[in-house]
């Protein structure tokens, strides 16, 4: 499969397409020459709200203050050290000197100024060690050896949603080159309950449907299959390969077309809304709990009605 990619010219992108060279910083800000949302966005909408999502976005011109290092993904650093070497990683990521052990001291700050207006992305030696562990471990795994992770790195996807007109752009952690896309993850651990809480937490099926979409609209390629390579963040860096299903697939999609309108919205509107209705609404407990109770009530209300009954019987 041979797709056709751009070269960015460091101008707002006005046409959908596959750019290379587009930087993590300029990724999160006004990329495209109208807004455009990422899937961190969408999923940002949908888990919470449109007015979450605003508060800390480049079109919100009092957005909050940015944590030391917004960009930094352990996992996509992983990955660069895998496929690119020590090379290709320095020249993205550098290590903060041992001299300071957080940015309090204006030095370090100003340093730390320096490298990201030169495009570096700042770790500490602690998160290289485990990096280069994980990558390791990632080097060994059969399907990671056999390509699973392979193709174009640091490519940025952009398409027009069909229903809003909207920019939605992706970045996966590589396009492979053939039908089966694959995205790295790191992961407290890789048993079953933790990888299906991180799916669900992470909304990783909405990030899989939005790579999807940005495949079918901008290279007119239809994916077949949406997989995530976990690699546990801790000793003994355990990596394990999940294919997501094509209904849960299906069911982000879904999320996202509601996101996109709510994003669309918003842009023209300037309406933000948190979560909820206008009106007061009904809440209650959780159904789990809601089945507790019931099945201890049903237990303990006849054998206290016969208590009661006794105690009438003998008084």
């Amino acid at each position: 499969m041979s797709l056709k990619e751009r070269v960015w010219d460091g101008k707002p992108i006005s046409e959908p397409g596959m750019i290379k060279g587009v930087d993590m910083a300029s990724y999160h800000n006004q990329l495209t020459v109208t807004p455009s949302i990422s899937s961190s966005g969408q999923r940002t909408i949908w888990s919470k709200s449109p007015a979450h999502y605003f508060d800390t976005s480049y079109l919100n011109p009092h957005r909050a203050e940015e944590p030391d290092r917004p960009h930094f993904s352990v996992g996509r650093a992983a990955h660069h050290l895998l496929l690119l070497g020590r090379k290709g990683f320095e020249d993205e990521f550098v290590i903060r000197p041992e001299k300071w052990d957080s940015w309090r001291s204006p030095d370090a700050r100003k340093w730390r100024d320096e490298q990201a207006a030169a495009g570096k992305t700042v770790i500490t030696a602690a998160e290289l060690d485990s990096i280069a562990a994980m990558a390791a471990s990632l080097g060994r795994d059969p399907l990671v050896k056999a390509g699973i992770l392979d193709g174009l790195v640091e490519r940025t996807i952009v398409h027009r949603d069909p229903e809003t007109g909207i920019f939605v752009k992706a970045r996966p952690d590589s396009v492979p080159a053939d039908a089966d896309a694959a995205d790295l993850k790191t992961t407290a651990g890789i048993d079953d309950d933790s990888i299906q809480r991180s799916i669900t937490d992470f909304g990783y099926h909405q990030q899989g449907a939005t790579v999807r979409s940005a495949f079918q609209l901008a290279l007119g390629v239809t994916l077949e299959t949406f997989t995530l390579v976990f690699v546990e963040k801790a000793r003994p860096f355990c990596v394990r390969t999940v294919t997501l299903r094509n209904e849960d697939l299906d069911r982000g999609a879904a999320q996202n077309r509601i996101a996109n309108v709510d994003f669309a919205h918003g842009v023209k509107t300037g309406e933000w809304p948190g979560p909820g209705a206008v009106d007061a609404e009904y809440m209650g407990l959780q159904p789990y709990m809601i089945q507790r109770i019931d099945k201890r009530l049903a237990n303990e209300i006849p054998a206290l009605e016969q208590a009661l009954y006794e105690q009438r019987s003998t008084s």
